[in-house]
């Protein structure tokens, strides 16, 4: 999602300028605050419209600078912030703006709440991959398939068509196969959810990528493609804006992921030497966290009906010449696979409501 940023000049001033001065502009641009910067735009506090009311009933005078009453921590943002984790922010902290900053404190701009809560209609269809088992997830998915996994009060899957049409997106493809009666049964068509839904059925398991080559037609923007057992926070707006100004064929999303080897390493030279030992060093690489933006073209490249998974239809986009990209997913990120994920995201549930 783009963030709408103003005229940084409009609404800052120097920490000398007067408590009026900042009544000026407080009044002029019906904001009810103003930014306290230094010549080189870095941010040095900011004055609210209430700051002033109070400092002017302790007597101050309308020509006292502001610097005596400024806030000096406000609230700010930098680059990678998601724009769920600002909302949840700003919620929890009952805020109406935030400041955009640079990693040197310079202003670039001001974030309202209003512009994160409204975003654009997206035609751009999504497909979830619900049809596996979670044979990992043990009992719990016997008679459940596992997007179908209560996370608080609401179903995994319900969660994850939420948050993106939080996005602006409503037209949704939910590939099934085990126990598909749950999801169709819950979902219908999408219209209690305000959603249009489809559905794509696998006969037989088509790994997790194979069930690409059932949709027809083909779609005429590009889509985006998730696992149906992912929870994140991750800001899908941004990731298919970036996917169109990158001009590439297809994105791949990224989670840094660290291991450690529990035991001590040891280098060797050539003539068998130990160089140096490593007392169980730690290993940070880039996973595939199960997000993908893909552009109507290089779905030809899927086989149709055969079991195909998203790994190898990666590799034979790049085989074959085409453009990866990828985008770090910097956020909350959960893989709902394993009993003690789920007991984690369910956790996350439960301590986000009692926030809320």
């Amino acid at each position: 999602m783009l963030i709408k940023n103003f005229c940084v000049a409009e609404f800052c001033i120097s920490p000398s300028s007067s408590l009026r001065e900042a009544l000026k502009i407080i009044d002029l641009r019906s904001f009810q605050f103003v930014l306290v910067t230094d010549k080189e735009n870095v941010l040095l506090g900011v004055v609210t419209d209430g700051d002033i009311r109070r400092a002017l009933l302790r007597d101050a005078s309308l020509d006292s600078p502001v610097s005596l009453v400024m806030n000096t921590s406000p609230q700010v943002t930098v680059e990678g912030e998601s724009r769920i984790a600002m909302i949840r922010r700003m919620k929890e902290q009952e805020i109406h703006f935030l400041i955009k900053v640079n990693n040197d404190r310079r202003v670039l701009g001001i974030i309202r709440f209003s512009d994160l809560v409204v975003s654009p209609i997206r035609t751009n269809p999504v497909v979830i991959m619900a049809g596996g088992k979670g044979s990992r997830l043990g009992t719990l998915t016997d008679n459940c398939p596992k997007p179908m996994l209560f996370l608080g009060k609401k179903p995994m899957l319900e969660m994850i068509i939420e948050s993106l049409t939080g996005y602006g997106f409503s037209n949704f493809y939910l590939s099934v196969n085990y126990l598909k009666e749950h999801i169709i049964d819950y979902f219908g068509n999408g219209d209690k959810f305000g959603v249009n839904i489809q559905y794509l059925h696998e006969e037989r398991p088509l790994d997790t990528g194979g069930s690409l080559g059932l949709i027809e037609p083909l779609p005429k923007e590009p889509l985006l493609v998730m696992n149906g057992d992912i929870f994140t926070d991750l800001d899908f707006g941004e990731l298919l804006d970036n996917h169109h100004t990158s001009g590439v064929d297809a994105t791949l999303c990224l989670r840094e992921v660290s291991s450690q080897i529990p035991f001590g390493v040891v280098d060797l030279s050539e003539s068998g030497l130990v160089t140096a030992i490593r007392e169980k060093p730690r290993t940070t690489y880039m996973a595939n966290a199960g997000i993908y933006i893909l552009n109507p073209a290089v779905l030809s490249i899927v086989p149709k009906g055969e079991p195909y998974a998203m790994t190898t239809f990666m590799e034979d986009i790049i085989a074959k010449g085409k453009k990866l990209g990828s985008h770090i997913v910097d956020g909350l990120w959960i893989d709902v696979g394993r009993p003690e994920d789920f007991e984690q995201a369910c956790q996350l549930v439960i301590d986000d409501s009692k926030v809320k």
